[in-house]
């Protein structure tokens, strides 16, 4: 079956829709994109009995996706099982303007043709053996999957050899179902793009959005954005806001909709510092947003990603302090704030608050210690509530700081080129309520450019 269509550039959203019906004795089928722009449409496919089966968009490498009755031999981003037979849905959702021809195919598939791959499912249930404190992943990255260049055989060798922990495969719109059989957790995850006007990470899916069945052509995009969310929030998952700031003249990617600041759970403030022409201006106003928002009480952390599009990976790296080598803990203790980021390496840190361990993200009252080494030499800022109140120049620290209600206490560092480094999420002692409830509260503080 051939589906042909045409995209309309005077509409900023297009829900396109064909029904068909599959038959009875189907075992396997594929679906085919043979022609399409290289763009951020998502395409998905739902069975008779309303299960998403297929989440992809064009903007892919991948061009063929099997689907049959076993993981094993189906396609990534595809799920598995019985193919009911009665009417199936393949949706097409363009979300910003663009003018270009598609053409999709459903085909079955006969013969035996699909070979088995050496993967494994992904799946929030994974535990392995604890072997450390601090454990240390990548949060955003992207293969040939989606838009990036490199593919799933080497980048599994890119793991092994930065010694990689953990990773959350944040691929455009769509999420991986099955990796390179690696002992590490790999959480289910995806970057949402609806357009270059807001990109956000979901970590933690247990099952695949749908993204047609959340936008209306007649909703804001702030209103869609927010649907979205809820249903990420309600698969136990969190958002994380990528590259606020990144702005140039070649591409904006930073944040333009006012949206609730309390759907964020994360932002990034270290994002792609090895890419071309990169410039850490754009990772420090994120940083700015965060000492504003952690002044006016909200608890979202800091995160960073290599966002590779190339064969880089793992610069920067995220630190979790976990209590179980677990997909599970590694969420809880993100959420926690319990993490810091490094483009250095492991930084040893201890915390102490009245002779008790703390660690980043905790609660504290009175006075605080902190050491801390690094294997580079930094500077290193000790910041209270927005505040630079100490600094020093070297590959230790020592400090001894009191933290009365309201503030927070912070540690970076950063480079002679005044690169950020390392970001340490913040400790706390009971932060006041949030009065600022919208994007724009900070945006139009922090980019006044």
């Amino acid at each position: 079956m051939i589906f042909r269509g045409k995209f309309d550039k005077d509409k900023n959203v297009e829900k396109i829709e064909f029904k068909f019906k599959m038959d009875e004795d189907v075992k396997r089928f594929s679906l085919n994109l043979n022609k399409g722009p290289f763009e951020h449409i998502i395409i998905s496919l739902e069975d008779s009995e309303g299960r998403t089966r297929v989440l992809t968009s064009f903007k892919t490498s991948k061009k063929k996706y099997n689907v049959t009755n076993h993981w094993e031999t189906t396609s990534n981003c595809c799920i598995p099982g019985a193919i009911p037979s009665g009417e199936w849905k393949l949706k097409i959702l363009k979300t910003y303007s663009l003018e270009d021809e598609f053409e999709l195919e459903i085909k079955r598939e006969n013969g035996n043709i699909l070979k088995k791959e050496n993967m494994k499912k992904i799946s929030l249930r994974e535990n392995y053996i604890d072997t450390k404190e601090w454990y240390a992943g990548e949060l955003h990255n992207h293969t040939n999957i989606s838009d990036g260049n490199i593919n799933l055989k080497d980048l599994k060798q890119e793991l092994i050899k930065k010694n990689i922990d953990f990773i959350f495969p944040t691929e455009h719109n769509s999420v991986l179902t099955k990796y390179p059989d690696l002992d590490i957790p790999v959480i289910p995850s995806t970057e949402l793009t609806l357009d270059n006007l807001g990109h956000f990470n979901l970590f933690g899916l247990r099952k695949l959005i749908d993204y047609y069945d959340f936008i209306d052509e007649k909703d804001k995009r702030e209103e869609s954005l927010k649907k979205i969310f809820t249903e990420v929030k309600s698969q136990g998952g969190y958002v994380s806001l990528n590259h606020p700031f990144h702005n140039t003249e070649r591409m904006f990617l930073g944040l333009f909709y006012n949206i609730d600041l309390r759907d964020l759970d994360f932002i990034e403030v270290i994002n792609s510092p090895t890419r071309e022409n990169s410039n850490p201006y754009f990772d420090k106003k994120a940083l700015e947003a965060l000492d504003m928002l952690w002044s006016d009480g909200h608890k979202i952390f800091a995160v960073g990603g290599s966002d590779n599009h190339g064969t880089v990976l793992g610069d920067p790296l995220n630190y979790i302090r976990l209590d179980k080598y677990e997909s599970k803990d590694i969420l809880t203790n993100l959420k926690k704030g319990r993490s810091y980021i490094s483009r250095v390496g492991e930084i040893k840190i201890k915390m102490e608050n009245n002779n008790q361990v703390i660690y980043p993200g905790d609660e504290v009252e009175g006075d605080v210690k902190i050491k801390l080494f690094s294997s580079q030499k930094l500077i290193w800022k000790v910041i209270k509530n927005a505040q630079v109140v100490g600094m020093l120049v070297g590959n230790k620290l020592e400090i001894s700081e009191n933290l009365n209600e309201g503030e927070y206490l912070r540690i970076e560092g950063i480079s002679e080129n005044d690169e950020p480094m390392v970001i340490i999420n913040p400790i706390y002692n009971k932060l006041k309520e949030p009065s600022m409830e919208k994007w724009f509260n900070v945006k139009d503080v922090i980019w006044k450019e």
